[in-house]
């Protein structure tokens, strides 16, 4: 320690007078050589010189070397500092390949501190497959190249995009730079997503319906088999490419502004005419395509064909309309012809012969209002409805079915009381279609009430609806028969053994549906049911088809 002390004193007392003694030191040669007398050997006095030099060229290097390593420290904590901000793997190696400095998201990532680090090859921190990947990027960089690679490291099955430069310094390497960014998550995320596509478009491919997707500039980017024969395209043609026919071109940029604007799916029923010139019946269906930010980036659509059911729609409204006006015509003619005798026009009838006449003419009745019950329900499905709105007062239509079904009550020895909430019952509506739906349901009621029962009949006058709700005691209605109630051909008449084949609730619904309104039914376990509808004061739909 003393021996130390004294150098780094002579050290600093040499650099202090380092020009003196070099002065000194060259008047002394001079001296030397030009004076004789001198008892030193010029030989000595030039050893005296080297040892000076050398002794002052080790002061100046060290002082030298310590300057560059106060600095060398301050760049690597420079560097240390952006290194360690960046979201990547940073690390330098020298010239064999050994780390000399990494920043803290690499040590993090490999679970070791730099110390540990320093001085090692890959060979020494990772697995065999792993070390043999890096160190040949390494060898590849040192020997000048840029190598840019996405590698998988085995050990903890991370994917990096990894790029290893050459340090390069008067054309000589002399390290490595490798910068390295875990792209797992991306890679993961490409992938699943690549895959959901793949079994989208696989799902599209073998779907035995057209299904063609468009960009919002109305091209078809993608189409299976079937919709490239609907969309008319041919084997030649570009993915990206679709000639609208002229004659549908404004409907179809039409429909597709009208999704984009409305943000809704629409469905429509078409004729169109495919490539070998055939026509068939399509059901059209248009969606928007809404990205993760709830933007509209297309328009799918799909296809089906129709063409069979629309044949067989159209066979079967035909034998409908046929049937029931063959039928139709010879019940109108029973009608009047029980009138005839009715009116004693063929001459007088006893008490027993008019009472037989009457129960046929109840069901001659029946089976006419059947077969308009039948003929209207497929006109409402077919949209051939058109409903002409009058003013009724609805009040008045409930008091003239009452009457139309009075043979009905007193076979049943029941009687109506009518419950008035309001002073105007006056609505527009098609009073037609609407006395069809309270005659069905308070014939119903009638029909399924218990004997010697009173029917209650419930009339509301709301600010903007009226509202009709009859209550009759009954058997109790299960929830399953009442999730189906007013479905097509759903009767619960079986039950009670009652005559009905289903179509008098479901035409009543479309009739309530058709007018804006609504129509419910509500059971109770102790024996009593209600069913009612409601109606908007003002139709907002005159005249239309339904």
């Amino acid at each position: 320690m003393i021996y130390k002390n004294l150098f780094r004193r002579s050290e600093k007392i040499l650099m202090s007078f380092k020009w003196t003694f070099q002065i000194a030191i060259v008047v002394f040669i001079i001296w030397v050589f030009f004076n004789p007398q001198t008892k030193l050997h010029s030989i000595v006095a030039i050893s005296l010189m080297l040892v000076f030099y050398v002794l002052q060229s080790y002061i100046e290097n060290k002082a030298l070397s310590k300057f560059i390593n106060e600095k060398q420290a301050d760049h690597e904590e420079l560097i240390s500092a952006i290194c360690n901000s960046s979201k990547d793997l940073i690390i330098y190696k020298d010239f064999k390949g050994r780390y000399v400095y990494c920043n803290q998201i690499y040590l993090d990532t490999v679970q070791k501190t730099l110390e540990e680090i320093k001085g090692k090859r890959e060979t020494d921190l990772f697995s065999k497959n792993d070390a043999t990947i890096l160190s040949k990027i390494s060898q590849t960089a040192l020997q000048g190249k840029v190598i840019k690679k996405i590698i998988k490291m085995q050990s903890s099955n991370n994917i990096y995009d990894l790029i290893a430069t050459p340090l390069v310094l008067a054309k000589e390497v002399f390290g490595v730079l490798v910068i390295a960014r875990d792209i797992t998550k991306e890679v993961t995320l490409k992938s699943e997503l690549e895959d959901q596509e793949q079994m989208f478009r696989s799902v599209l491919l073998g779907m035995p319906i057209a299904t063609y997707l468009k960009d919002l500039s109305g091209n078809v980017t993608y189409e299976n088999k079937m919709a490239t024969d609907f969309l008319g395209l041919s084997d030649s043609d570009n993915a990206n490419k679709w000639n609208y026919e002229e004659k549908r071109a404004d409907e179809i940029k039409n429909e597709d502004n009208e999704i984009i604007n409305n943000r809704q799916c629409i469905s429509r029923e078409k004729l169109i005419t495919l490539k070998n010139n055939d026509k068939r019946w399509f059901k059209i269906t248009k969606c928007p395509i809404i990205n993760h930010e709830k933007q509209i980036i297309g328009i799918c659509s799909v296809a089906i064909d129709i063409d069979a059911e629309k044949t067989s729609a159209e066979q079967r409204e035909t034998y409908v309309a046929t049937l029931t006006h063959d039928l139709k015509t010879p019940t109108i003619a029973q009608i009047k012809a029980l009138d005839l005798l009715l009116n004693n026009q063929m001459g007088p009838l006893n008490d027993e012969q008019r009472e037989l006449l009457l129960l046929t003419k109840d069901s001659c009745n029946f089976m006419y209002e059947m077969l308009s019950t039948l003929l209207s329900t497929y006109k409402y499905e077919n949209g051939d409805f058109v409903l002409n709105y009058e003013k009724c007062n609805i009040l008045s239509l409930v008091e003239e079915v009452g009457n139309e079904l009075d043979s009905m009550l007193k076979e049943k020895n029941a009687m109506i009381r009518i419950n008035k909430e309001g002073n105007n019952f006056d609505t527009e509506c098609d009073r037609m279609q609407i006395k069809r739906v309270l005659t069905n349901i308070l014939g119903n009621a009638i029909s399924y009430a218990y004997k010697d029962t009173e029917i209650l009949i419930n009339i509301k006058q709301d600010k903007d609806s009226i509202k009709f709700e009859i209550k009759n005691q009954s058997s109790y209605i299960n929830p399953e028969t009442m999730e189906s109630l007013f479905k097509k051909y759903v009767s619960h008449a079986a039950k009670f053994n009652k005559v009905g084949f289903g179509l008098g609730l479901y035409l009543s619904k479309q009739i309530i549906d058709a007018h804006n309104g609504e129509i419910y039914a509500k059971s109770f376990k102790d024996n009593h049911n209600i069913f009612g509808f409601v109606l908007p004061l003002v139709s907002e739909f005159k005249n239309v088809n339904v």
